[in-house]
């Protein structure tokens, strides 16, 4: 994620938690059946979800919302791109990564008009081969 040209040069990248001042993103796991498909000789097709989400300055105009959920549209297709030249996330060997998409379309997940931030966010998939576990 933190070759993506879409994120904003000073937004910090998190694992697990995403902090109050705009603009920050983080990556969060979600729960799913890693297993998508197994083969006769041990090895398997996996998956990974995660959010990507971003806090990101809010108001009522519809502006502001509808350049925030742009961002999610490009970062899909940013995804597409990525799959397309091969350009995935490395894994530890005896892995690798086949593709990476959104799964979702962005969304506003919840604003605090108070302080005028939004948590956006769309739901990814990355999906990898494994080969078979020698013990």
């Amino acid at each position: 994620m933190r070759t993506c040209p879409l994120l904003d040069e000073d937004g910090k990248v998190r694992v697990n938690f995403l902090g109050d001042t705009p603009i920050e993103y983080v990556i969060e796991e979600v729960p799913a059946e890693p297993i998508v498909k197994r083969y006769v000789d041990g090895s398997s097709i996996r998956q990974v979800l995660f959010i990507f989400a971003s806090r990101d300055d809010y108001d009522k105009s519809a502006i502001q919302n509808m350049l925030s959920s742009n961002f999610y549209e490009n970062l899909s297709d940013w995804f597409e791109q990525q799959t397309l030249n091969g350009d995935l996330p490395k894994l530890p060997q005896g892995m690798e990564s086949q593709k990476i998409e959104a799964i979702s379309t962005g969304y506003a997940l919840e604003a605090d008009e108070l302080e005028k931030t939004a948590r956006y966010q769309i739901q990814c998939k990355l999906t990898y081969y494994k080969e078979r576990q020698h013990e």
